[in-house]
């Protein structure tokens, strides 16, 4: 929170730091997400985790539209619902990390990028893609990695 507090208030999202000294352990994007939230809700715990929040129920909802590609609407609940509840998800979405976003991104691109070789449309592509840079920004190159994966076992 000091991180996206400092990027706050000094208006620098470039250069982040902890206690005066570069911060080059995690990419950016959790800082950006939370500084913006603060901005608009305040300093507070709910503007600094509400980013996590949103990016766990687009992690939901991306997981229940992705199933819906393939099964039935019940199924696709299901899945959804076994998300929603699962221990790990539901802690990591409760705590500000990196984890929740790249979920969210990830599951996002791979539903995204299921809807573009179904409909064959080049704006689920694009936002496929998004969904993968964004993950990029949230934790790495893991998220370019996990959507190849799936694909690549997919597609052999």
């Amino acid at each position: 929170a000091s991180m996206s507090r400092e990027m706050l208030e000094t208006g620098n999202y470039l250069e982040i730091y902890e206690q005066g000294s570069d911060y080059l352990d995690k990419p950016p994007l959790i800082f950006w997400l939370s500084s913006q939230s603060m901005r608009l809700f305040g300093a507070t715990n709910f503007g600094y985790k509400l980013p996590s929040i949103l990016f766990a129920l687009l992690a939901i909802y991306a997981t229940f539209r992705f199933a819906r590609i393939f099964y039935d609407h019940t199924t696709a609940q299901l899945a959804a619902l076994i998300l929603a509840t699962s221990q790990a998800f539901f802690l990591i979405a409760n705590d500000v990390r990196t984890d929740t976003i790249l979920t969210g991104c990830v599951i996002f691109a791979i539903w995204q990028l299921a809807e573009a070789f179904e409909s064959g449309h080049w704006r689920h592509f694009l936002w496929g893609f998004i969904g993968i840079g964004l993950g990029l920004l949230a934790k790495g190159p893991i998220a370019l990695l996990l959507p190849a994966m799936g694909f690549s076992v997919h597609f052999t």
